[in-house]
């Protein structure tokens, strides 16, 4: 991706942060925070109400008062009268029927005369009513009730008295457990019912309404355990008749008393409604808070509501407070923008996906403000979800993206998020410059133990410091605004470490891992876990090519020292050096440190045979490390390490031959295809390659030979325009030379001869 191209993206990318930015924080009200005292400080000036305005309840305060006026509206209840009137009816009517098919029977036993014809003619009326009885009731039921005429009338005595106390459809119980033991003693399955903890209900009957205690409302199961107990009393000697009575019961008894649930709730809802929404007025020259006074919760109430009233009042006239947010967006934006855009970046953003990463770290920045922002449901009452002692400043995720960018991209990227990130948290608290600077601070603190990451333990270290920075900044925090306690500091201090722990953990245990999958970036951590030898590729080259892996190995550790010297991506280096020679693997016998012997095949091959074998090796390492899936980062050393190259021994071969045959020879056919290393880290690994194979094959390997063979090794590449493309000063391959030799003297150095060494 060329300067153009970068430029378009993050011109587009500018864009669209610019219009989200807006979108996301349209309050106008955010500089006024800038004016707004804080709890428990003393206020720096003298308030007067320049007119009368009302102050608000606030939104936990409307839904407590609304809940309390809910719960003081009782249950409603109202009595059947017709439902009442008709179960006793059908009872008169089914007693009747029993008396007359009880006297029927008694004529027909008494009787002599079985066979005339008005005998068959009652005992046919007989069989017919008792055909009519025997459907609601069973026969044993039947037969004592029929004979008994005062036991007919208790039972209608009791069970008119039971429908004028009324039988409730809805069982009143004050938990769960109560309506599961009711169940549980009645042996059924389950029961409508209201879990309700008032003393009484209102019952509508005959169009006036009473208050009754909740203990006169039963169910049908309990009116009739009341109205059985009180027949039972009566008829204690009989069995039979007991059993007829609970069956009667059973059988004739329903609810007459019925629970409103629509019109209950439509009084809660009316009585809520009620609620006034303010607590009161001030009337205009009220004093609400004196010069060096203590800020109460009481004064800041009053002092939101007056700030909320001059906007309401003078919004046609606040026109520039938008454009001000607007500008301020636009500014610290487009600096984040031209930070990405002129600082140089090496390895990090060669596609446009990689770049769009940017964008997309400040769209995730832009919106975890905007989430905990919103937390508060307005910016005048931060407080109202947190304790008095606590700012809801320190819940804002300042370090969420600056840990994010400093592991995928490098320390100058961590720290231009953090100031971005500073920045913004800034201008929502008012743009409050002391809030800007401790959370710099903050945000400098997690990542600077990131900044060389190797290992997932510097995650740790980060938040240690981070919160032994949030300790410090709420100190500096608490100590000017004149609020500084123990009981403060240290609920603050808890709120601030746990927003430090939180996003931290969750940036570098999720969110890192995601973005580096989705924008194709290589981070350290891959790059870690890519040098470990167990994985497959390693495993490979080391099982099939033992010669080039041992090569690898001492390519990596000189070229990883050497990128040090020129503040290069050194791990990056180590891990491609590690795999550059991968596509060997395809044929390990054809190239020299795999050879034993002195076999070496190349000398029953042709030149072009030989170096299309050669060159092979780049286009089928590229092939395996799709494969293996090894990251584009690491495979460009594969593609890149070998450039264009000359290889000087076949062309030689070649040119010798032409000379017999008089076969044109072009040097072309005898290069590698490239491309050229485009990095500093590629190109290091083209030298590192060159020098340790050229250093294994000295017989002289003082530091004078040394000297001569990196300085002509490099000064060959450079010459072939190896490093066109690689960003690469001479003063940078100067000091390369010197890095080479340092790490080479220290391999080769003169070692004390032992007794019996030659």
């Amino acid at each position: 991706m060329n300067k153009k191209e970068k430029k378009i993206h993050l011109f587009i990318g500018w864009v669209i942060l610019i219009l989200i930015a807006i979108l996301l924080f349209p309050d106008k009200n955010i500089a006024l925070r800038a004016e707004r005292p804080h709890l428990g400080q003393l206020s720096t000036r003298t308030i007067v109400a320049p007119f009368k305005f009302e102050v608000p309840k606030t939104e936990q305060e409307i839904q407590n008062e609304k809940a309390r006026a809910a719960d003081k509206i009782n249950a409603i209840f109202e009595f059947n009268a017709d439902e009442t009137t008709r179960q006793l009816r059908e009872l008169e009517q089914y007693l009747k029927k029993l008396e007359q098919y009880g006297k029927m029977q008694a004529v027909i036993s008494s009787s002599k005369d079985d066979g005339s014809a008005s005998m068959q003619e009652k005992i046919k009326e007989a069989s017919s009513i008792y055909d009519q009885l025997k459907q609601r009731l069973s026969i044993t039921a039947i037969k004592p009730l029929s004979t008994n005429s005062i036991a007919r009338d208790s039972l209608m005595s009791v069970f008119y008295q039971m429908m004028q106390k009324g039988v409730s459809n809805t069982l009143l119980a004050k938990t769960e457990t109560e309506v599961n033991l009711f169940c549980n003693s009645y042996n059924i399955k389950q029961i409508k019912n209201i879990i309700y903890n008032k003393p009484n209900i209102s019952l509508i009957k005959d169009n006036e309404e009473s208050t009754l205690e909740i203990s006169e409302v039963q169910p049908m199961q309990r009116r009739i355990e009341e109205a059985f107990g009180q027949l039972q009393n009566s008829f204690s000697a009989e069995q039979g008749l007991q059993s007829a009575f609970y069956e009667a019961l059973y059988v004739f008894t329903s609810p007459n008393v019925f629970y409103l649930e629509k019109e209950t709730e439509a009084r809660k809802l009316d009585a809520s409604n009620k609620v006034t929404l303010i607590k009161g007025m001030v009337p205009r020259g009220m004093e609400i808070v004196a010069q060096g006074a203590p800020i109460t919760k009481e004064i800041l109430e009053k002092i939101d509501a007056l700030q909320q009233a001059q906007q309401n009042e003078e919004n046609s006239k606040m026109l520039t407070a938008p454009y001000g947010n607007v500008l301020v967006f636009v500014i610290i934006i487009t600096l984040l923008i031209m930070f990405c855009l002129y600082t140089p970046t090496r390895t990090m953003f060669k596609t446009p996906r990689q770049l769009w990463s940017l964008i997309f770290l400040t769209v995730l920045q832009l919106l975890a403000f905007w989430i905990i922002h919103n937390l508060s449901g307005t910016l005048s009452r931060p407080e109202s979800i947190l304790p008095d002692a606590i700012d809801f400043m320190w819940l804002y995720p300042i370090t969420f993206t600056p840990v994010i960018a400093v592991v995928l991209y490098d320390a100058r990227m961590g720290l231009a998020f953090a100031t971005f990130s500073a920045g913004f948290y800034g201008i929502l608290n008012g743009y409050d410059l002391a809030a800007t600077l401790t959370s710099l601070v903050v945000n400098i603190a997690v990542i600077a133990p990131l900044f060389r990451m190797r290992y997932r333990v510097q995650f740790a270290w980060s938040m240690i410091a981070g919160v032994v920075a949030a300790a410090a900044s709420v100190s500096i925090m608490l100590l000017l605004r004149n609020r500084f306690n123990f009981a403060t500091f240290y609920q603050t201090l808890i709120a601030a470490s746990a927003n430090i722990i939180i996003f931290t953990a969750v940036a570098s245990v999720l969110l890192i891992h995601v973005v580096e999958k989705v924008f194709s970036i290589t981070t350290v951590l891959t790059l870690m876990e890519m040098s470990d030898f167990n994985r497959p590729a390693l495993k490979r080259i080391s099982e099939l090519a033992p010669g080039t892996f041992h090569h690898s190995i001492q390519v990596s550790n000189l070229a990883e020292s050497v990128a040090e010297s020129i503040g290069a991506n050194s791990l990056l280096v180590r891990v491609m050096a590690l795999y550059h020679d991968l596509g060997k693997t395809m044929r390990p016998e054809y190239f020299t440190e795999n050879q034993k012997q002195g076999v070496n095949p190349h000398n029953n091959l042709d030149p072009y045979q030989s170096v299309k074998i050669l060159t092979g090796h780049v286009s089928q390492g590229m092939l395996l490390a799709k494969e293996y899936k090894i990251p584009e980062l690491v495979a460009t050393g594969i593609q890149e390490h070998h450039g264009t190259t000359l290889i000087q021994f076949f062309h030689h071969k070649a040119t010798e031959l032409a000379k017999e045959t008089g076969k044109e020879v072009k040097e072309e056919d005898f290069r590698y295809k490239g491309p050229r290393p485009q990095s500093m880290e590629t190109a290091i690994l083209m030298l590192a390659d060159v020098i340790e194979a050229t250093s294994r094959s000295m017989a002289d390997t003082s530091s004078e030979a040394l000297i001569s063979m990196i300085h002509k090794t490099i000064l060959d590449k450079f010459m072939d325009g190896q490093f066109n493309e690689s960003n690469l000063s001479v003063k940078e391959l100067s000091k390369l030379e010197e890095a080479f030799l340092h790490s080479l003297d220290g391999t080769y150095h003169t070692r004390v001869k032992y007794p019996g060494q030659r």
